[in-house]
């Protein structure tokens, strides 16, 4: 697994196109600190960000603009043409050397990470999703960490961050909107993982309500950046006046909804960025909305501010109709509601037919303490005498105190006080 050490102050610069990055991230891979000189080929940066020679005519354009666009930058310096698509090129300008106290330092990430990436299946730009990805980890902290129970140091550390969306759109130079769309991207193909917190802080005075920034990192690193996250609270350093309760459904709800605004705006755009698990709760989202607004109509005049506000606020749910596993989810949320009902029905219906049949007056008048008296049944025919002990073909009182089988075609019976005589396995 090739690491690649990319210089921050490249990275993060946002007069540099998406398009630009790559390329360079690409050219880093190329240059040799060893040669002067080097010969590349647009096809031999192709194949460093994809591991194959299969682009687009658009993307192999964009790529060849970038690389133009690096030597008129003074990125790199082109010496000379062998034909329109290979070059000799001084590539010292990508050297450089960490040096905090003069503000330099570097990222890394893996070549196979840049190859997942830009293999992407999405109508999103790879190029700009590459690009997040890279500012997103370079925003992890180097000496957060946390305590490893297997490492005899003692603490595991470089694989977690906490930047908010705003910051690391800034970084990007694009919005939280996109952000939010590439963390999508990025979760669903578990090249990140995003811990998000079930608690919040809330002030017991004025009764605000603050979270805690996300936790995020490589998704090889989940396990850690969960351990780390839970400790974060466990012992972060609340104000007297403030205590930990359970984290509202309103920033994970203001995602569902953006969705739902995304695939309003291009469904075809944005249907292929997010997971089944996210287009269901979307719509679960969406659809309690709309039964909750449709309920608070019922109690509001027609025709008033306050019935079109409203009314205002249900959502269009047609366009769940062509997403497949939304589709799926409610048939067979409909099948268990119909079960449910079916088994409701046959449950009542048992009931009203448990018919005991009409009362008979009995023809004397026992009290209480007689009928209790009285032997059961089973004690009555212990009681009876046995008229005849042989009863072949006998009576069947005695059927029912004797132990009978069939042999040739005949019944044979056997009383109870006979049992010590005969062995009744020899019988069968």
């Amino acid at each position: 697994m090739k690491k690649l050490f990319l210089n921050n102050s490249v990275i993060k610069n946002v007069n540099l196109s998406d398009y630009e990055i790559a390329v360079y991230v690409a050219l880093r891979n190329l240059y040799d600190s060893q040669k002067v000189m080097q010969y590349i080929t647009y096809n031999s940066v192709v194949f460093e960000l994809y591991n194959s020679l299969k682009i687009s005519r658009r993307y192999l354009d964009h790529i060849k603009s970038a690389l133009n666009s690096l030597v008129e930058k003074g990125i790199i310096k082109k010496i000379n043409s062998y034909s329109s698509t290979e070059f000799i090129v001084d590539m010292s300008g990508l050297h450089f050397e960490q040096n905090t106290s003069n503000g330099v330092f570097y990222t890394v990430i893996t070549l196979e990470e840049v190859h997942r990436i830009m293999n992407i299946d999405t109508n999103k730009d790879n190029f700009a999703i590459l690009r997040y990805f890279i500012i997103l980890i370079s925003s992890i902290c180097h000496d957060k960490g946390t305590y490893d129970h297997s490492d005899c140091y003692g603490v595991h550390t470089d694989f977690v961050g906490f930047m908010t969306l705003d910051t690391l759109a800034n970084w990007c130079g694009t919005t939280k909107a996109r952000i939010i769309e590439y963390n999508s991207i990025l979760e669903t193909e578990k090249i990140i993982y995003t811990y998000r917190h079930k608690q919040n802080r809330k002030d017991k005075e004025t009764g605000q309500i603050m979270s805690f920034s996300n936790h995020y990192g490589r998704y090889e690193d989940k396990d850690w950046i969960i351990q780390f996250a839970n400790e974060y609270v466990a012992t972060f350093n609340l104000k007297e006046t403030e205590t930990l309760v359970k984290a509202e459904k309103s920033r994970i709800n203001k995602r569902y909804a953006a969705i739902y605004n995304l695939l309003v705006k291009d469904f075809n755009r944005y249907i292929n960025n997010f997971s089944d698990m996210e287009l269901i709760e979307t719509y679960k989202y969406i659809h309690g909305k709309n039964i909750c607004n449709e309920k608070e109509l019922k109690n509001i005049e027609e025709g008033t501010a306050a019935y079109d506000e409203i009314l205002g606020k249900i959502k269009n749910e047609d366009l769940f109709d062509d997403i497949p596993c939304v589709v799926a989810y409610v048939n067979r949320k409909a099948e268990q509601k119909r079960d449910m009902e079916k088994r409701k029905n046959n449950l009542v219906n048992a009931i009203s037919d448990d018919n005991w049949g009409e009362p008979v007056s009995m023809e004397n008048d026992f009290s209480i303490e007689e009928i209790l008296d009285m032997p059961t049944e089973g004690e009555v025919q212990m009681n009876l005498p046995l008229v005849n002990t042989d009863c072949v073909g006998h009576n069947d009182l005695c059927k029912n105190e004797s132990h009978c089988a069939e042999l040739h075609s005949e019944l044979f019976c056997v009383t109870e006080n006979d049992l010590d005589y005969i062995d009744i396995e020899d019988l069968y």
